[in-house]
C-alpha cells in the first residue's frame, strides 16, 4: 500500500509541477494592446522579455505635424524620439524591447519593468494573467501606490493556407 500511495503522490506532483510550468508559458506569446499595437513575449536572460512586433500609432498624445509625419514613413522607420536618453533617440520602435518580466511569488503575476515609448519613461509595474488568452498590464509611479492598466489579448496566429491540392 506504500508503493501504490508514492505512485499517486508522484503523480500528483508531476502534475502540478507541469501546470506551474504551463502557467510560467501561458505570458510566452503576442499579444495586442488596446491601441491595437503587438507584443511578442519571449523567455530572456532577465526572465520574461517584450518587444514591439507591430506598431500601430496613436492618434492620442501625438499633434497633427506628428500624425501626419507618421502616416507618411513606413513603420519601419519609426525611432524611439521620446526617449528621456538623447542617444537612444534613433533607436528603431520595431522590434524594441518595453518589458522585462520576472515571475513574482504570486501564481500568474510577473513583476517588472514597463517602457512606455509614448512619454519615454520607465515604470515599474506587473503583468496579472487573467486568462490564457487575457493578461492586464500595470505601470505603477510612487513606489507602486498608483498604477494604471490595460487589458492585452493574445493573438491567435492565423491558420496556415493549405497547399492546393489540384
Amino acid at each position: 500500500m506504500g508503493s501504490a500511495f508514492g505512485v499517486i503522490l508522484g503523480g500528483v506532483l508531476a502534475v502540478l509541477g507541469s501546470g506551474a510550468a504551463l502557467a510560467q508559458e501561458a505570458i510566452e506569446g503576442t499579444w495586442r494592446t488596446q491601441l491595437q499595437s503587438e507584443i511578442t513575449i519571449a523567455p530572456c536572460a532577465e526572465g520574461y522579455c517584450g518587444a514591439l512586433s507591430k506598431i500601430v500609432v496613436p492618434s492620442e498624445g501625438l499633434s497633427a505635424d506628428e500624425i501626419a509625419a507618421a502616416a507618411a514613413m513606413p513603420v519601419e522607420a519609426y525611432t524611439d524620439h521620446r526617449n528621456k536618453d538623447a542617444s537612444l533617440r534613433s533607436r528603431p520602435m520595431l522590434g524594441l524591447q518595453i518589458l522585462t518580466l520576472r515571475p513574482s511569488t504570486k501564481p500568474g503575476i510577473y513583476d517588472g519593468d514597463i517602457y512606455n515609448p509614448q512619454d519615454g519613461n520607465t515604470y515599474s509595474g506587473y503583468v496579472e494573467m487573467v486568462t490564457m488568452d487575457l493578461m492586464r498590464l500595470n505601470g505603477c509611479v510612487l513606489y507602486n501606490i498608483i498604477c494604471r492598466g490595460e487589458d492585452w489579448v493574445r493573438v491567435i496566429p492565423e491558420p496556415e493556407a493549405l497547399p492546393n491540392a489540384g
